[in-house]
């Protein structure tokens, strides 16, 4: 063979193998819910800068059909390899074997090193039957915010207890405001229960016992007391509806309405000079009551059990959450400081461009505070149908259209059946 047919030959080879190498660059399969899609494929962009020979396809669904699209789609056998996780979906796909452990995945000890830095709430929701099985997506609070200049125009203190928010919604409506107070009134989502429990906590409450027994329909539970005092505002005018946190940002920017009670996130959205008119006007206060806790609650980067099976796949899927999630918080930074999403990463409260940021819109000591106290949700394999089963209820009891008693007692009746009914499988 002459040496221009070698070299071509060679040149040819060289081809083959460079195609080939391409063709086994491995593809993860990486499923979200479809908020701010243009940061998660940036993020994507740069791990596959960072991991030559490493892949991500982004798939998104609704937020409302996030949980039943993704079960279906495990079912299905749909590849999937890393998945936006639940703290109220994680124990259900735990025990269904749909997701793994990350100490499957990650190198020895690493898992353990990171939980060191995560709070503790959020540490409790990525946790099941003691495995930690996602690192923070997203971790935040449920606050009680207010409009300061509103209470000082009216002389009113901020209140620390649910009968002073009464007390000062009561004087804004006789001095002409309306309806001083607008609640996220959802059925249909999650976070309608969990504001509820947020607002329990602040008395103190506990809703469950050690043994997971329901204790909510006690009237001397705080979460029946909640319960009462939420229906009570309601039946006296002070309390507007609104169907989504969204739209509840425009209406405390009209200048209508003084207290709302949503995630802590939305207090960036409210104090955002570039888009609402009363931008500096909001703060957040403890949650009233007792005890000021509140529910604190983490959404997770998990690998699937099918991923984790495959070592090839199980070692890109680590490298890609590690990246999203892991030291030294890039991302999650990232997420905070651009979109003001809480995280659970703890050091991140002392990072200089975390507090420049925040500071712009919050209280960073008043935040991190009410991180240190905020406790976990109950979660079980069993309590997403529950909670479906209980939120109608508590819709209903809240504007009058069935006694709190009642349904409470409902509730309590129908999680004590499904525990049974799960122990018993």
């Amino acid at each position: 063979m002459n040496r221009s047919k070698l070299l071509a030959a060679l040149a040819l080879a060289s081809g083959f193998v460079v195609q080939s190498a391409q063709a086994e660059d491995l593809t993860l399969e990486f499923v979200v819910w479809n908020y701010s899609l243009e940061t998660i494929q940036d993020n994507v962009k740069q791990f596959e800068q960072a991991n030559p020979g490493i892949k991500v396809k982004v798939t998104d669904y609704a937020w409302p059909d996030y949980h039943d699209s993704l079960v279906l789609r495990i079912r299905g056998n749909t590849p999937t390899d890393v998945i936006y996780g639940g703290q109220d979906w994680l124990p259900a796909w735990g025990a269904a074997g749909f997701i793994a452990p990350l100490d499957s995945v990650a190198p020895k000890g690493t898992i353990e090193e990171l939980s060191k830095d995560i709070a503790g709430f959020a540490l409790t929701d990525v946790t099941y039957d003691g495995k930690v099985y996602g690192l923070p997506y997203y971790s935040d609070t449920i606050s009680f915010i207010y409009n300061k200049k509103i209470l000082d125009d009216a002389g009113i203190a901020v209140p620390t207890t649910w009968e002073e928010v009464t007390a000062a919604a009561e004087k804004l409506k006789a001095g002409g405001m309306d309806k001083p107070i607008i609640y996220e009134y959802n059925q249909e989502l999650p976070n309608f229960y969990d504001a509820f429990v947020a607002q329990s906590y602040g008395r103190g409450a506990d809703l469950f016992d050690a043994e997971l027994n329901p204790l909510f329909a006690d009237p001397s539970n705080g979460a029946y007391k909640q319960l009462q005092w939420i229906a009570d505002a309601y039946s006296k005018g002070l309390v507007q509806s609104d169907n989504h946190e969204s739209t509840i940002i425009t209406a405390m920017n009209t200048g209508k309405h003084a207290f709302t009670i949503v995630y802590t996130y939305v207090l960036a959205a409210l104090n955002d000079a570039a888009t609402q008119p009363l931008a500096g006007q909001f703060a957040l206060a403890p949650m009233p009551g007792e005890t000021h806790a509140t529910l604190g609650f983490a959404k997770s980067y998990v690998v699937t059990a099918k991923a984790a099976a495959d070592p090839v796949r199980a070692e890109a899927a680590w490298k890609f959450v590690n990246f999203m999630a892991g030291k030294p918080y890039t991302v999650a930074k990232r997420w905070a400081v651009e979109k003001g999403l809480g995280f659970g990463q703890l050091p991140l409260f002392e990072d200089k461009d975390v507090i420049a940021a925040w500071s712009k819109w919050a209280d960073v000591g008043a935040l991190g505070k009410q991180a240190s106290i905020a406790k976990a949700g109950t979660y079980t394999e069993y309590s997403s149908v529950w909670s479906a089963y209980f939120r109608p209820l508590l819709a209903q009891a809240m504007v009058g259209e069935a006694p709190v008693d009642q349904v409470m007692k409902d509730g309590a009746q129908r999680w004590t059946e499904l525990k049974e009914q799960f122990a018993n499988r």
